[in-house]
């Protein structure tokens, strides 16, 4: 097991650097914060509320037209490196990938690395490698820096009386700093060639492609540019010595600055970059004008992403609709915990920062003052309670789910009652829709403070809060601070209002903090490393029991002892230290380790918990006061000499028969062979997994992990000529044993091929020396039916009589029983009393969770 001093010194360091750039991007925000502040009088913000009433209609439209232009060249650079790559995808899956990918990248900065696990996973669905995905992402981030590059240079050079306005140089120089530009590009041009060029900085290389994909990808970026600019363009007023070629480079450099600052969206230091490159416009007009951008360019298109989540969250219409209905469904499913879980936190500060904003004077007197009073605080309440849930529906949890479905339908109307804003009622609305029609997607059991805050998250929560702190000060900095500001209550009473409402915010942060730092931690024990997974080769092959093989998936912590004949794989969930099966290794071993890991447990400050152990420790777990529930029955089948004559073989015969008249063959691929096939296994799991609207479980289960799948030999099953079925085959040599772990299917297997596919697996065990094949278990399996049985065998009798309709354990049986198999007991040991039902609890959302994601963020 990883030493505790040493993970316990490295987790500070590795805190502070994933720390640091959060800070950074909040100390920038309150510096641009604060120095656009500095531009305003005492009444700056109604200043802004005049100048934001001065902007049409029209140029609303106008620019939500030109922003929605300027996505659609976005989608296109999408569909140029796609071609690249001579994939063919369909078109719907291009569009929502990339306007997905494009809008995540925009609002959340660091359009590379967001964007591009937006196309991972929507482009890795249907086959795209890393390479060709990365592909697209370069092509994507070369089309921005050279449109940028050429708009650029133009605008120096047809414009440099703008650019000479914030430069310390003279209108010449700026000519000649954009002729320079575009003559680096021509160079560039030339230097690509037909072929493309890699051009190396001391270890990194960056590959450019042709000069014919460079100065397709580079018009298509300044037309997009223009666009994006034309929509902030078209909502400012006149500017004095500057028209619509010299403002795109200015704002380029402001969207540059934006870039670099870290900060999401470039919040702030975007319009503080402005504000100082275009010093003839008055800056109220300018910020008003920014934030009518930001609406259109930035939340509009999340709300898009949003109505597209709920129209396919209808599942069964679109799953009996078109091609392209169906193509839409499989690529935003993947997405819609995370496109919701951003709603709900952009309906969440939202409602936080119109907390202090003051009331209309339009709705004085429309509402009782106690119920408006009333109506402030819940409503800001609310918000801050999306903010802090909004990180848990991205992890599907169900009950951050039915919080934020419970919030979004009760804050319409205390939304409105503050202030009369229906926009942010009707947002709630339609946040609650998304949420209802994606509610099979929220399906994670655990509590909201089980799951451990990412750093980003927690920026994203601070960002809100620090622009939410210096709106009140600049909203209300007219009014002159006194400690009876707290108790005034009167319908104009917007700052007083407002400071409640903050201060209410404030304590719903720190209240939540404080409960997760004194909850008890969930985060998982460090896995083994791949070096102390092959050193277990010697015990693994000297086991008994397949299930052994389980500490191979790589998701589970080590607990050796002292002189390395055994192990115990083990993983910590909510309050309790889990050990998958028995220890591993000699029995006088096993019973030493049993003590280590019940006093690695009390070390820990955890319940001891063995999850499916067999009859042959009994004893050692009732000598150190464990409780022993019997969770079911595993079947193993004898296969010595196995073969399928005979009369009690008659319907394994006839399904053996009837896959290969359909045309089944089966091969056993050596675990040096499996690597060839996997592009093919991956895909069959995939679509397996889709099919059965799931996701991969862990712990007691292996998943789809290639680094896993070629430790073991592999049994394939072909139809035609191409696989169509798989299973890993796990091995106990030294006791004749055999199983299988992850067994899965395409739709193009014939039926009954599982069936085929064990008939082979009996008779190659057999002809391999192999005595017994393993089925796995069966829950609930042969509990006794004795009224005087105990209350976990009742209770676990009366789960299966009235959960069949959930779970088949009845039919699971009776297919494992056709197999005419011998049944051994598999038990939970665990401390008694109300600990039984929570060790259970933790178990089974120990299983739940995706190996893939439980260390994610």
């Amino acid at each position: 097991m990883t030493d505790p001093a040493a993970a316990a010194a490295a987790a500070p360091q590795s805190g502070w650097r994933r720390a640091l750039p959060v800070v950074i991007s909040l100390v920038i925000l309150a510096m641009a914060l604060r120095a656009l502040s500095a531009e305003f009088s005492t009444h700056g913000y109604a200043a802004i509320r005049h100048a934001f009433r001065d902007i049409g209609v029209g140029q609303v439209v106008l620019t939500l037209v030109l922003g929605l232009s300027s996505y659609a060249c976005l989608v296109l650079f999408d569909a140029i490196g796609l071609h690249r790559s001579g994939r063919h995808l369909h078109p719907a899956r291009i569009a929502i990938t990339a306007f997905l990918a494009h809008t995540v990248g925009q609002t959340l900065g660091f359009a590379a690395l967001t964007g591009g696990a937006v196309r991972l996973r929507g482009y890795g669905q249907v086959g795209l490698n890393l390479g060709e995905i990365g592909q697209v992402v370069l092509v994507s981030t070369l089309g921005f820096v050279f449109g940028a590059w050429v708009l650029l240079g133009l605008a120096l050079l047809l414009e440099p009386a703008a650019a000479a306005l914030a430069l310390p140089v003279g209108a010449g120089a700026v000519q000649a700093i954009g002729i320079a530009l575009l003559a680096g590009f021509v160079l560039m041009l030339l230097a690509v060639g037909r072929q493309g060029r890699t051009l190396r900085i001391g270890a990194h290389a960056l590959w450019l492609p042709d000069y014919r994909t460079v100065l397709g990808v580079t018009v298509l970026s300044v037309v997009e540019l223009g666009l994006a600019s034309a929509a902030l363009y078209v909502l400012l007023p006149p500017i004095p010595g500057t028209d619509y070629i010299g403002f795109v480079g200015l704002y380029l450099v402001a969207v540059v600055a934006g870039l670099l600052s870290t900060v999401p969206a470039g919040l702030g230091v975007f319009e503080w970059s402005l504000l100082k490159l275009l010093p003839g416009v008055a800056p109220a007009a300018l910020l008003a004008a920014a934030l009518v951008y930001r609406i259109t360019y930035y939340v509009f298109p999340m709300l898009l992403a949003l109505l597209m989540a709920a129209a396919t969250g209808l599942r069964r219409p679109v799953s009996r609709g078109t091609v392209a209905a169906r193509a839409a469904w499989l690529t935003l499913r993947p997405w819609l915990p995370q496109i919701i879980a951003i709603a709900v936190f952009a309906m969440g500060a939202a409602l936080v920062i119109e907390g202090t904003l003051p009331m209309p004077h339009r709705w004085e007197g429309v509402a009782p003052l106690p119920l408006v009073e009333t109506s402030h605080l819940l409503a800001s309440l609310g918000g801050v309670a999306l903010l802090l849930i909004g990180q848990g529906l991205q992890r599907r949890s169900h009950a951050a789910w039915v919080l934020a479905l419970a919030i979004c339908l009760a804050l319409p109307l205390p939304a409105w009652l503050r202030g009369g804003h229906v926009p942010v009622s009707l947002s709630a609305l339609l946040v609650a829709l998304a949420l209802w029609v994606s509610r099979r997607e929220f399906y994670r059991e655990g509590a909201l403070l089980d799951e451990a805050w990412s750093w980003p998250w927690l920026r994203n929560l601070g960002l809100v809060l620090v622009a939410t702190v210096w709106l009140l000060f600049f909203v209300y900095s007219h009014v002159e601070y006194q400690r009876e500001l707290w108790w005034q209550f009167a319908i104009s009473g917007n700052a007083p209002r407002a400071l409640r409402a903050l201060l209410l915010v404030a304590v719903a942060v720190i209240a939540f903090g404080l409960a997760r730092l004194l909850h008890s931690t969930r985060r998982p024990l460090a896995p083994a490393t791949d070096a102390e997974l092959d050193a277990l080769a010697p015990i693994l092959a000297g086991g008994a029991d397949t299930q052994a093989s389980l500490v191979l998936t790589g998701d589970k912590a080590l607990l050796r002892d002292e002189a390395q004949r055994g192990f115990v794989m083990m993983q910590r969930y909510g309050g309790s230290l889990i050990s998958m099966g028995d220890p591993v290794g000699p029995p006088e071993v096993a019973r030493e380790l049993i003590w280590r890991f019940r006093e690695e447990a009390d070390r820990l400050g955890l319940r001891p918990v063995f999850y499916q152990v067999g009859d042959q420790h009994w004893q050692t777990y009732l000598d150190m006061g464990l409780t022993l529930v019997k969770l079911g029955e595993e079947a193993v089948v004898p296969i010595a000499g196995f073969q399928l004559e005979g009369k009690e073989r008659a319907e394994l015969r006839q399904a053996f028969n009837r896959g290969k008249r359909s045309g089944l063959s089966f091969r056993m691929l050596m675990p040096e062979a499996v690597a060839p096939v996997l592009p093919r296994l991956e895909e069959i799991s995939r679509q397996w997994l889709e099919d059965k609207a799931g996701e991969e479980k862990g712990f007691s289960l292996g998943s789809f992990d290639p680094a896993y799948l070629v430790r073991f030999p592999v049994a394939v099953v072909e139809f035609e000529g191409r696989i169509v079925a798989f299973a890993n085959v796990w091995r106990a040599p030294a006791g004749g044993e055999l199983s299988v772990d992850l067994m899965r299917h395409t739709d193009e297997a014939p039926k009954g091929t599982m069936d085929y596919l064990f008939v082979e697996l009996f008779l190659w065990g057999a002809a391999n020396g192999f005595q017994r094949f393993s089925l796995g278990m069966a829950p609930l399996s042969g509990m006794a039916q004795h009224r005087l049985a105990g209350r976990w065998t009742r209770f676990a009798n009366v789960v299966v009589r009235h959960g069949e309709r959930f779970y088949g354990f009845s039919g699971l049986r009776r297919f494992k029983s056709k197999f005419m198999p011998q049944w051994r007991p598999r038990y939970l040991a665990a401390p008694g009393g109300m600990h039984l039902p929570a060790a259970l609890l933790d178990v089974t959302r120990l299983i739940s969770l995706d190996p893939k994601r439980r260390d994610r963020d």
